[in-house]
């Protein structure tokens, strides 16, 4: 549904200009934002999209997102909008993230030639049915995800508390382009963690598959929630020819690393051909081997490797002594020797610090099922 937009300014001639994500568009009156779900209406900036989603919600592993060190083994409810701060070549969710809402926010529509007839509709929900709908699923968190989240911001904002105040925990799924502004309202809220994307270590690669011409304010917001409290777990699609050399790899385990610090996850995907297919191969299994390794020997504790089975890539090992903490199958716990008070079973070092949350220790090794 259509609301007033937090963070935007007015300029002349009607113009406003946006704050939410780093691409801060400048808008004519009666267009819309990079996003394609801001509009300038006679001078406001208005969101289009506000409790407006692509169903009532679903249920999935947290695994999904993926974060492995936050509660683990727990279900998280998921939502998602449409539109995106990107324009990813390779997107994976361009059905929605390329959809342009009405101004009413409860019908999407694309641009496409070929899909110039299809029309996407939308669930319009209030924060307090949200609220009631996740309570009833009995899910611990709550993920803004499959679309970008930070353009939904003025949702996120009025929902987070209220699920805060219900012992809810919610999770931003993330490009990370964001503005210090709206990071900085994400954090007063309370975010409990974020996955956030990191496509690549050079403009030229966000230039070239993202759309967008820098890749500094993902790094600024990965840095400014590490550093502000927010658990936050990093994602790297591997795209075969473009971003799998071992330099890039290398670039951005030393910059976890650094910036970060080496008990940051980081889940390295698989890549597949998707919507404009920057790359027409798959991720290997040899390059994905190879970029666990490069991790492991910049000194990061918790590498993950996900979309194709790999022996260790699944599972978390204690950063002291080496050994199995979790173990996986697919976004499944099958195995946890950690202590009641998150203690290595087998040399007792602390994982208080690395294991964020409730372990869900009843999660049946086949609840949810990746193969």
């Amino acid at each position: 549904m259509k609301v007033k937009a937090r963070l935007w300014d007015i300029l002349d001639n009607n113009k406003v200009k946006c704050h939410v994500c780093a691409n801060e568009c400048t808008i004519l009156d009666g267009k819309v934002g990079i996003c394609r779900t801001r509009k300038n209406i006679d001078g406001e900036l208005y969101t289009l999209i506000y409790g407006s989603l692509i169903s009532k919600g679903s249920l999935d592993p947290i695994e999904k997102k993926p974060l492995y060190n936050f509660w683990p083994g727990h279900t998280a409810y998921s939502i998602a909008s449409v539109g995106c701060s990107f324009r990813c070549l390779n997107c994976q969710n361009w059905s929605i993230s390329q959809a342009t809402p009405n101004e009413n926010g409860n019908q999407g529509s694309y641009d496409f030639e070929d899909y110039r007839d299809r029309k996407l509709s939308l669930v319009e929900m209030t924060p307090e049915e949200l609220v009631k709908r996740v309570k009833r699923s009995g899910a611990k968190t709550l993920a803004y995800t499959y679309n970008e989240p930070l353009i939904w911001h003025e949702w996120i904002m009025d929902t987070t508390p209220l699920l805060r105040k219900e012992g809810i925990q919610t999770i931003l799924v993330t490009n990370g382009f964001s503005t210090e502004q709206a990071s900085e309202e994400l954090i007063d809220i309370g975010i409990g963690a974020a996955n956030i994307d990191i496509k690549g270590m050079s403009d030229e690669f966000y230039k070239k598959i993202c759309g967008v011409p820098v890749v500094q304010p993902v790094l600024d917001t990965a840095k400014r929630f590490k550093s502000n409290g927010i658990h936050i777990e990093i994602t790297n699609l591997i795209i075969p020819d473009i971003n799998d050399g071992e330099e890039d790899i290398t670039k951005l385990c030393e910059w976890v690393s650094d910036t970060l610090g080496n008990d940051t996850p980081l889940h390295f995907s698989a890549y597949h051909p998707d919507y404009k297919q920057p790359s027409q191969k798959r991720t290997s299994l040899e390059v994905l081997d190879k970029a666990y390794t490069i991790a492991k020997n910049t000194g990061l504790y918790f590498p993950y490797v996900g979309n194709l089975r790999h022996e260790k890539g699944s599972n978390t090992y204690c950063p002291n002594c080496g050994e199995v903490i979790i173990s996986r199958m697919g976004f499944s716990l099958s195995n946890i020797k950690i202590t009641e008070d998150k203690k290595c079973e087998n040399c007792s070092h602390d994982l208080n610090m690395a294991i964020i949350g409730e372990i869900n220790r009843d999660a049946s090794s086949s609840r949810f099922s990746f193969y």
